[in-house]
């Protein structure tokens, strides 16, 4: 009240509205106010929607059919990009779950658009003009028309009518999985004496509930006490609720929904959900994955069983010989800090000291402006969601009007996003006046809040995690794609990580990595150089075990994707023992809170598949120099302006100047090119 009285006394010019980089960016709606934001954003959707198909044939041009088409679904997302997004960040869950609700109504229209008769046939119309279109337009065209086709348009009504109920009921589904994951709340309470070898800074900021301190799941908890905690049933019992998040509601959700998609996936002449999923992906089917995880696993298996061995050895050390000769899931993270420790004086607690999140940020952004040819300016004034939030706008270093804007919402609250992602809020795309769209992205982390005696301290995963979803938003913001449909990040899944999986190497480059330090209670003091060679050397340790875990994950969503179990539990128990070589928790259902099954799905071999590309790319720089400007904006201009509006191998060659190949990710693991 206070404040409002103060703003009513300024002069009209100092209470001006806080900036917003779109008009469609309003962050402090009712329930109410949003959903009905999202109905009307619809109901214009399905007018224009009908404007389109009631165009006769002979009056069809590219503009006023595809072009029109990818219009719609450009303008709907970005005028109820606010809506979506805040079931992700906003702290009223009444507004989380009308944002949930909204994603879900987008979602079923979008089935119902591509189910549309009407608007496959003004497609074909259009289409059987044979106007000579080239490049991206004629991409548009053949993309959306395989949209129309893999949407069951070329079924008979009651087949196609029956593909359209089960992908929107897929919608729903999909949703309520996520948003059971995201709104789950469990903790375990610890007394003094079972926090042993805990930091000091962590247990001190924990929440005590009658006289126990309070640890929850959520990353900065989770993820420091596993790693540190030198009581193993304390671990255990985290372990076990972290890996039983939201079980309870997802375990059904999901066998319905690996059930559905195969049904639908049947009905439209695919013998798998996998098989639909890959024919527009770089791999194209599910043998090639198979090849693929199969030939990485027989390169990883070898090393992976040799790190395992140490890591058992290294328990009976802190455990004695009677320890449990299984390896389990909550031994992973903590014996694999300690062999850093034990091997290579490595202590994350320690390292993390050098790299407050302020300092950080502030650094990667002026790497990312030397790499890429850019700067950013923070904007003060601007319409946030919550005040830890920053708003920066993009330029090219030359000047000019801004190109671009991007959100930082770096610190975990409760009902938040639970991992780290970047949110393409406003996609570019050309316009019918001829000018372009600024894109707007938003990066969300979840890393430790900064406290009254300290600020935010990020261990060097979380700085690489960092740098790697700041390579996202880069690719989002940076686009030059014409169309919507192929802006940003919008490529084919198994490509989109690979941008930024190569910006994780810059934090394994000792110039870089000492411009990010500065020991926060001095900031000239940057990390030492003995414990830098030490972190550098440490880089491959276990990398092995790291690696056959993606490959498991990639094993089980292939596995789901394929003729689905009849126990999701124990197919990811099987996998777990035969691929990770750590067995699942007995007890504990990691599928129910395996985000990716929903949205990756049949997808998450991408994340290899990608890294592979990654490190080639990064092969290059790794010859011209990390910061090597002239580089750079080959890199910006072959890889993040293109997104997808050519075909991404086109882009990788145009890039490399070659073929890709695997030597570069081979060598970047410890692995001999050829070798197992």
């Amino acid at each position: 009240m206070k404040q409002l009285l103060l703003l009513a006394l300024l002069p009209l010019s100092a209470a001006a509205a806080p900036f917003t980089p779109a008009p469609t960016l309003r962050y402090e709606p009712e329930p109410k106010e949003l959903l009905e934001d999202c109905r009307a954003a619809k109901k214009r959707a399905e007018s224009a929607l009908e404007q389109i198909a009631r165009l006769p044939a002979s009056a069809r041009t590219f503009d006023n059919t595809p072009w029109a088409l990818d219009r719609v679904g450009a303008e709907l997302s970005d005028a109820t990009a606010a809506d979506t997004f805040l079931k992700y960040v906003s702290i009223s869950s009444s507004v989380r779950d009308a944002g949930n609700e909204c994603e879900t109504l987008l979602g079923q229209f979008s089935v119902e658009m591509f189910a549309r008769e009407d608007l496959y046939r003004a497609l074909k119309d259009y289409a059987a003009k044979g106007e000579a279109l080239a490049g991206e337009s004629k991409r548009l065209l053949d993309k959306q028309l395989l949209d129309f086709k893999r949407s069951g348009l070329e079924l008979p009504k009651e087949k196609r009518d029956e593909v359209t109920a089960l992908r929107k009921k897929l919608v729903e589904l999909e949703a309520s999985f996520g948003r059971n994951i995201n709104e789950h709340k469990d903790y375990a309470l610890f007394s003094a004496e079972e926090l042993l070898g805990l930091p000091d800074d962590f247990v001190g900021r924990l929440e005590r509930v009658d006289g126990k301190y309070k640890v929850g799941l959520d990353y900065p908890d989770y993820f420091p006490f596993m790693e540190n905690s030198q009581n193993p049933e304390g671990r255990r019992l985290l372990e076990g609720k972290f890996n039983n998040r939201a079980s309870v509601p997802n375990r059904p959700i999901l066998k319905d929904v690996l059930d559905l998609r195969l049904k639908a996936a049947r009905l439209l002449g695919y013998p798998t959900h996998a098989a639909f999923v890959l024919e527009d992906r770089m791999a194209k089917d599910p043998k090639t994955v198979a090849a693929f995880i199969a030939r990485l696993r027989g390169k990883l298996k070898v090393l992976g069983g040799a790190e395992l061995a140490t890591l058992n050895h290294l328990k009976k050390v802190f455990e004695g010989e009677g320890a449990d000769s299984t390896f389990r899931a909550w031994d992973w993270r903590f014996y694999d800090n300690q062999l850093k420790k034990a091997k290579y004086s490595i202590d994350s607690q320690k390292i993390k000291e050098y790299f407050p999140a302020d300092l950080v940020a502030e650094q990667m952004l002026s790497v990312y402006q030397k790499l890429l040819g850019l700067k950013f300016r923070r904007i003060e004034d601007a319409a946030l969601w919550h005040p830890d939030v920053k708003l920066y706008e993009v330029t090219d270093a030359s000047g000019g009007e801004p190109i671009s804007y991007f959100y930082m919402d770096l610190f975990p609250r409760e009902g938040k996003y639970k991992h780290a992602a970047a949110f393409s809020l406003i996609g570019g795309r050309a316009l019918l006046d001829g000018r372009y769209q600024k894109p707007v992205s938003a990066m969300v982390a979840n890393f430790n809040k900064p406290t009254k005696d300290r600020p935010s301290l990020l261990t060097h995963d979380e700085v690489e995690t960092f740098f790697h979803e700041f390579g996202h938003i880069m690719h989002q913001t940076l686009t030059k794609a014409r169309y919507g449909r192929f802006a940003g990040s919008a490529t084919a899944r198994d490509f989109v990580e690979a941008p930024s999986q190569m910006l994780e190497n810059w934090v394994w480059e000792a110039d870089v990595l000492q411009s990010l330090s500065g020991h926060y209670q001095d900031r000239s003091k940057k990390l030492p150089k003995e414990l830098l060679g030490r972190m550098l050397a440490a880089k491959n340790v276990n990398s092995g075990l790291i690696h056959l875990r993606q490959l498991l994950f990639g094993s089980v969503d292939q596995s789901y994707h394929g003729k689905p179990p009849s126990d999701t539990t124990a197919e990811y128990a099987r996998l777990a023992k035969d691929v990770s070589m750590i067995p699942v928790s007995e007890g504990t259902h990691p599928e129910a809170s395996f985000g990716h099954l929903m949205g990756y799905d049949a997808g998450y071999y991408g994340y290899m598949w990608s890294k592979v590309y990654a490190e080639d790319m990064f092969s290059k720089f790794k010859a011209e120099g990390v910061l090597n400007p002239a580089l750079g904006r080959r890199y910006r201009v072959e890889i993040l302006e293109k997104g997808s509006s050519r075909d991404e191998m086109e882009s990788l060659k145009a890039f490399l100047g070659r073929e890709p190949g695997e030597d570069a990710f081979l060598e970047s693991i410890g692995l001999k090119p050829g070798k197992s």
